[in-house]
């Protein structure tokens, strides 16, 4: 398993070439074996039958019987092949091979063994036609011997054939297996190991690309030679990933660094303040009182920006922030109202419910979070003498929750950023009072989404802006705890 996928492949592809290489040289090897050996045995059956035949023709001629089997043993004239005729009465034979133009080249001893073999063979031979192979010394020899009635003598007609020849084939055929096949495989190891790299050359691509890949050059990707394979696919694959990587870091490293910009201000100011008090030795009530309003003030925008960036992280981290329970969305927008009469400041901000009832399934403290952070927006960027409205109404399995305050709205070219952490617009910015850290509406989406429902900006006029919060609705019974009579579509009993 150390080795690589390139020579693993390789392994794969030669040793099943081997095994299906061997599987077809070996049923090749046989059979070729077998068809030499029954071309041999059809060749001697022929020379049987003609021994027969001439005895047959020699005896119609009118010659006698012993007459007719002389003629024939002397006068048979068949290449490579060895002849004798047994008669089964007398056990005399008469063999082919005394002629003195037998034509079969064979060295003496080879002759001689032949001859004697084959007089054995007929000697011994059943009542049948049969092939045998006599293995001796030399080279084998392939026997035939056919059972004939010549008139009214039972003979025995035997051919033999020495096997040098095929044997010569088989052992041609065998080198050229043990010599070819050895090569045949190293060009089907070279071409699995080439096509093996050709087929792995992408990733290996990937991979040197993927190592250079660092913090630094996060915008780089790795290459896709063939988008329709499944090597392009991976490479598509994982530069998404390198791209959501790319957008997280970014995120992570504007994270910190508005984090740092924004924790770093009121920090300064409060060690400021606190300097400036201990810098003289007597200092008047009022000028203590003022530092000290100075310190509370930027402690608390020190303490909110902490929370919320304690809360984005538990967040992001997968913590189970959201702990939703039936809530009446009614109360909630009430309390809110209620508790953002003392930084209204002048502007009138109301409730309108379209429901006597509207039940949600929300964790209560984070929706009031969100709507306590759209109505201190609403608050900021309206106008002194404008008008916030905070609605309630049912849209299908969900309530809305509505703001809509007098503002300027929010320009056209920064409504895509709106949500996203420590963004603050050229208005918000301007602002002197404004403060925050840019965090508020990117948690208030989170909620909302958390929720099954969603944190949008619903309007956005030169005079007129409205943002909306979707809780889905509960189904079913439920009484509030301290449930207030407020008739659908009218205003709030009181008004801000």
């Amino acid at each position: 398993m150390r080795l690589s996928i390139r020579l693993r492949l390789t392994f794969w592809y030669t040793g099943l070439f081997a095994l299906y290489i061997a599987l077809i040289s070996t049923a090749g090897y046989l059979f070729f074996s077998t068809s030499s050996l029954a071309d041999v045995d059809e060749q001697l059956a022929r020379s049987a039958a003609t021994a027969a035949t001439a005895m047959e023709f020699e005896r119609n001629a009118g010659a006698p019987d012993t007459i007719a089997i002389q003629s024939v043993v002397k006068g048979l004239q068949l290449p490579d092949i060895a002849v004798v005729i047994l008669d089964a009465k007398t056990r005399e034979a008469r063999p082919a091979s005394q002629h003195p133009q037998r034509p079969v080249p064979l060295p003496e001893s080879t002759r001689r063994q032949l001859d004697d073999s084959l007089d054995q063979a007929v000697r011994r031979a059943p009542a049948r036609p049969i092939a045998s192979t006599l293995i001796l010394d030399g080279p084998d020899i392939r026997v035939f011997t056919l059972p004939y009635v010549l008139g009214a003598h039972p003979l025995i007609i035997g051919v033999a054939r020495v096997m040098a020849a095929r044997d010569e084939m088989l052992a041609d055929a065998q080198i050229g297996l043990l010599v070819g096949l050895p090569l045949l495989l190293a060009l089907a190891a070279a071409g699995g190991y080439w096509l093996a790299g050709k087929s792995l050359a992408p990733v290996a691509a990937m991979s040197s690309r993927a190592r250079e890949i660092g913090a630094r050059n996060l915008h780089d990707r790795l290459p896709v030679r063939n988008p329709g394979d499944e090597l392009g696919q991976l490479a598509i694959v994982l530069n998404d990933l390198i791209g959501r990587m790319q957008h997280a870091f970014e995120l992570q490293s504007r994270f910190v660094a508005e984090a740092s910009h924004e924790l770093r201000t009121p920090v300064a100011v409060i060690s400021g303040e606190s300097e400036l008090a201990l810098a003289k030795e007597t200092r008047t009530v009022a000028e203590l009182r003022e530092a000290l309003g100075v310190i509370r003030s930027e402690s608390g925008r020190l303490r909110t920006a902490i929370d919320d960036l304690f809360f984005l992280t538990r967040a992001d981290a997968g913590e189970p922030v959201v702990r939703p329970e039936p809530v009446s969305l009614r109360e909630l927008a009430e309390h809110a109202v209620r508790a953002a009469q003392s930084r209204a400041q002048g502007r009138v901000v109301t409730l309108a419910v379209g429901a006597d009832v509207a039940n949600g399934s929300a964790d209560p403290e984070l929706v009031r979070r969100v709507l306590d952070n759209l109505l201190d927006n609403a608050i900021k960027y309206s106008r002194r003498d404008g008008a916030i409205t905070v609605s309630l109404a049912r849209a299908g399995a969900a309530w809305h929750l509505e703001i809509t305050d007098t503002g300027p709205g929010v320009p056209e070219a920064e409504q895509s950023r709106l949500f996203e952490r420590f963004f603050r617009g050229e208005d918000a910015r301007s602002v002197t009072d404004a403060g925050g850290a840019g965090l508020g509406l990117a948690i208030a989406r989170w909620v909302g989404r958390a929720h099954g429902g969603d944190v949008t900006l619903a309007e956005s006029g030169a005079d007129r802006c409205t943002f909306r919060l979707t809780i889905p609705a509960l189904e079913g019974a439920f009484v509030p705890l301290s449930p207030v009579a407020v008739t659908p579509g009218a205003q709030a009993p009181f008004s801000i």
